[in-house]
Order: C-alpha cells, then structure tokens, then sequence
C-alpha cells in the first residue's frame, strides 16, 4: 500500500485522557516481527544513505536498546545511527533535553543531524530541535504527543496535577512565541491506546507532515510501514 500524507484539514476529535491501555490493540506487536520478516526484501531497497547522521530517542520506561532493530537496518542502509546515550527513558524531558543539548553543542561536526523518536522519546527529541534548530536536519516521531505533555497519555496519573499544568502551559508558550522550526514528520495510528492519537497532530509548527499508520503504539517500533516512513523522510530531509 502506498505512503500517503494525512491531510490534518480533516475533522478530528478533541484529545481525550487515556485511563488504560488496550491489551487487544496493543497485542498487534506480537504480530509486528512476521510483517516486518515479510517485508524484508522491500525494506532492503530503501534509499541507501550516505553516512547521514541519525540519533534514536526511546519511548518512556524503555532503555534505548528497544531501538536495536531500526539502529542496524538505518545503519546498513548507510546512516551514521546512534542511540540517544542516556540509557533509560525515565520521563525527565528537560533534564534529558538539556543533556542531549550540551552534547551536540560540543561536537565539532558541521553536519546536522536527524533526531527519531518513539512516544515521550519524540517529545524530547522535539524539544531539543526547538531550542538548537541549527544542529538538526530534521525530526520524525511517532506515538507522540505533540500537545499536552502526558495529559492524554497513559502515564499522566505518574505526574502531580500541577506539574501536568505547567507543563501544557509551558508548551504552550514555547509553541507560540518559538515554534520548532525544523522539518518534522509525524507518524501516528488511531489504534494508539498508550497516547491518544489526536494529540499527536500539530497544528502549530509550520514545517510538518503528518501519516498515519495502521499500527498499535507499542508495535510502532517495528512496523515495516514506520520505517518506510522514516528513510523516505531521511531522504528528503534538508541538511
């Protein structure tokens, strides 16, 4: 089936808080590994890179291992791919951005590089872009939030009711008065029962392509459709 881009035009519903994932919809990832098998061959032919650099941002809880599968195919597709580097995803968005800031204003490397992002691993990768826009080629997400912080995911009830605030408040403010700038695909399913999928549209970063997948959110990492995503967008992406 053909990639086609979400028109974000279309009606959607407003976000809603999610109280408990769904075991039916998220079984799907026990199924991911035979499409992915099948789509070997097709996914072998992707558009080979040119050592184009690329860094993996894992979703919350997860250790960036999880992101072993996409790392070795983008890598022998030809990009230069490479974990995040800080282990676990414990939910720290601004302390994690911040680490991964100073670690790319350090490199003395002229060339930008494409920030990929599963769940909160996305929210973050999007924040980093924000605030060093000339470091980044561009970002691709998928189950991310694109507004709300965690109010309309799964992990909401982790957080204080204020902190959940300042948050929605804080983003925003950073969205309207420093939009991301960056190119970014967003990648999404309606099938989503962790993060609800109308918070995964951004409406308000002008550069921004939106597709949608049918997939489950913990299936999203090894979708054969995800990754046509993400080296169709490597592809295109401005460096």
């Amino acid at each position: 089936m053909p990639i086609k881009e979400y028109d974000i035009s279309q009606p959607a519903p407003a976000p809603s808080t999610v109280k408990r994932p769904s075991l039916l919809q998220e079984a799907r990832v026990m199924i991911q590994p035979i499409r992915l098998i099948g789509s070997y061959k097709e996914l072998s032919k992707g558009k080979a890179g040119n050592g184009e650099r690329v860094m993996l941002f894992p979703g919350w809880k997860s250790h960036e291992t999880v992101m072993f599968l996409l790392k070795r195919y983008l890598n022998r597709l030809g990009y230069d791919t490479q974990y995040w580097g800080l282990g676990f995803n414990n939910g720290y968005v601004e302390r994690y951005r911040d680490k991964i800031i100073s670690k790319l204003e350090k490199e003395t490397s002229q060339e930008k590089i494409t920030l990929i992002g599963w769940s909160l691993g996305g929210l973050i990768a999007r924040e980093v872009a924000r605030v060093i826009p000339h470091k980044i080629a561009s970002i691709i997400t998928y189950g991310t939030p694109a507004i709300g912080g965690p109010k309309y995911t799964i992990g909401v009830n982790t957080y204080e009711e204020k902190e959940v605030q300042r948050i929605i408040d804080l983003q925003a403010e950073l969205d309207k008065t420093n939009p991301i700038k960056v190119p970014m695909s967003i990648i999404f399913t309606k099938n989503d029962s962790i993060v609800n999928w109308s918070a995964c549209i951004d409406r308000k970063s002008k550069n921004v392509k939106h597709y949608e997948v049918n997939s489950s959110h913990l299936s999203l990492g090894i979708d054969p459709n995800v990754w046509k995503i993400i080296v169709q967008e490597l592809e295109n992406r401005t460096i």
